[in-house]
């Protein structure tokens, strides 16, 4: 694949990006680890507690503490980076991480695993908004898409990383302790490396700082590119910006005030609200699971395997949008992405239905209906389900599963009965029974349309990965004008990261209360960000950061034309 990239940059520019993006891995790896490490932490004996509900409890505190500490820092991100500097930022966010790391690696308990997210949500926060601020502002405007879709593509190689790892460490004793501790190698690398790189120009004038940014800038062009010109046009913007912030508004008042840069904040917070909704995180987060359920396999080693797989497939559909982002523009690829997602959930949603509504039956003889057991159930759906508690019982699900022989028209000679965890930490049928020569499956029902949830999962990942991945992250950094840009992208990254914690932590309520219906929601979110962005969505490809002001002149309805 050839990348219209101009050779005329030098190494500096693409080193710094790079090690910008390392930032984006972090993010990748610390917010994909989850999906396979989890699994992992609920063998552990007596880590979570035994009442099914409450584990699940822990699991979505654990889970979701990490994005919750990141939508605060976001904010926290955005002081920092506006105060003192960009580089700073990025270099105290690395700090974080590693501490973060360091925590969960030695985590003795769950209380302290979730400290050790909450730790690695603050890190997470700050790098999320001051690194494509950063790489934005240090690109030129020719290549600053493919620069600023380098963040989401090491966002994807940290997720196809972090689900190597877990694949990896999944029959290792205490394995998920290196799963979460090995994220403290690529934070180390942030910190050493991002010492090196130069601060931000747009900052450094904004400082009152010409020398030192016309000598970044010289750093960071060729010998071929008008470096005075590009400055000038950055102290005019500056010296107009100290203008009104003489008069004494501040930037958020100044913004209230200003219909371009709110009409601005609106797409940039939509962007992010839209793509949360989408469901995304929920798909990374809850990967593993996702597949144990569709009945793909029964073996977790297999399953996080499988999921490393389609994490990579992720990984590589995101060098979609890194070609297409500066050559079809940010406003098609987002659409066209959203009719993808629509047309892949609805695929996850009745691949999920069809295999509810297929259950097999367990054969009649060997249900029993006044059982207060694994034998009350007559089917295998209703056998698997993990919240399968008494009517009226105890707190504790029964743990049923599956026990089949395999016949030409489906199970033959079934049964529901109860199972236990071996050495390896796999479920198990109870000693005798469910013969040696039967098949015992614990979380999923044997069904023909498992293939369809992956290929759903699949399509989906590469519809997300080429459009919905990228643009928000890239058109954020790049919209608003220099005086409210931290600001802009804070407030649009907290939003990110908010509606990323309402979602992980209720999907696996959703999951309980609708069922597949939840896929069903998330398509129709996708379906109004499609009509919403057809009219609001203007095109940013080709434009200055200096010039997006006046691009948002337009009534708001009419953005998206022309």
């Amino acid at each position: 694949m050839k990348l219209n990239v101009r050779p005329k940059y030098p190494p500096l520019l693409y080193l710094t990006s790079f090690l910008s993006a390392v930032g984006g891995f972090l993010f990748g790896y610390d917010t994909g680890v989850i999906a396979g490490a989890l699994p992992l932490v609920e063998k552990v004996d007596n880590f979570f507690p035994e009442d099914k509900r409450a584990a699940d409890s822990w699991e979505a505190a654990i889970t979701s503490a990490t994005v919750g500490a990141a939508f605060v820092f976001s904010f926290v991100g955005g002081f920092v980076t506006d105060r003192f500097g960009r580089k700073p930022a990025i270099i105290a966010a690395s700090l974080v991480f590693t501490a973060g790391a360091i925590i969960m690696g030695a985590s003795p308990s769950k209380e302290v695993l979730l400290i050790g997210r909450v730790v690695l949500g603050m890190g997470i926060g700050m790098a999320s908004m001051c690194v494509p601020v950063y790489m934005a502002e240090t690109s030129p405007e020719d290549i600053r898409g493919f620069l600023g879709a380098s963040f989401q593509v090491m966002i994807t190689f940290g997720q196809v990383t972090s689900a190597l790892v877990d694949a990896l460490f999944a029959k290792v004793s205490d394995g998920w302790k290196y799963d979460f501790g090995l994220a403290g190698v690529p934070a180390v690398i942030l910190l050493v490396g991002f010492i090196f790189c130069p601060e931000s120009p747009r900052w450094l004038v904004q400082k009152g700082r010409e020398d030192e940014a016309r000598t970044v800038l010289k750093q960071l062009r060729s010998a071929s590119c008008n470096v005075e010109e590009e400055l000038q046009d950055i102290v005019k913007i500056c010296k107009e910006d100290e203008k009104i912030s003489n008069t004494g508004q501040n930037s958020f008042k100044r913004m209230a005030g200003n219909a371009s840069v709110r009409k601005a904040l609106l797409i940039g917070i939509m962007l992010q609200f839209f793509q949360q909704l989408a469901g995304i995180n929920t798909v990374i987060y809850y990967s593993a699971r996702i597949l144990q359920m569709s009945g793909i396999s029964n073996s977790v080693s297999t399953i996080l395997w499988i999921s490393c797989g389609v994490n990579a497939i992720n990984f590589f559909a995101s060098f979609i949008g890194l070609y297409l982002v500066d050559r079809v523009g940010r406003r098609l690829l987002t659409l066209v992405s959203y009719c993808g997602i629509v047309v892949s959930l609805l695929l996850l949603a009745v691949g999920f239905t069809l295999s509810d509504t297929s259950s097999p039956a367990v054969t009649p003889s060997a249900v029993n209906n006044t059982s207060t057991g694994c034998a009350q159930f007559d089917t295998c759906y209703a056998c698997t389900y993990e919240y399968d508690y008494m009517p009226g019982g105890g707190k504790e699900p029964l743990n049923c599963g599956f026990c089949y022989s395999p016949g030409s028209s489906g199970p033959e000679d079934s049964s529901c009965v109860a199972w236990q965890m071996n050495e390896e930490n796999e479920m198990v049928p109870e000693q005798g029974s469910c013969p040696n020569t039967k098949k015992f499956v614990a979380q999923y029902c044997p069904t023909k349309y498992s293939p369809m949830v992956l290929v759903g999962l699949c399509l989906y990942l590469i519809s997300f990965q080429s459009g919905l991945g990228p643009v928000p992250w890239i058109m954020n950094a790049e919209i608003y004008p220099l005086w409210f840009r931290s600001q802009g992208v804070s407030i649009s990254t907290g939003f990110n990261w908010a509606l990323n914690l309402i979602v992980s932590f209720t999907f696996l309520y959703l999951i309980q209360g609708i069922g597949f219906g939840t896929w069903y929601l998330y398509a129709g979110c996708s379906a109004v960000a499609i009509v919403f962005f057809t009219f609001t969505l203007p095109e940013t490809k080709g434009k200055s950061l200096e010039e997006m002001e006046e691009l948002f002149s337009r009534p708001l309805w009419k953005l998206g034309r022309g």
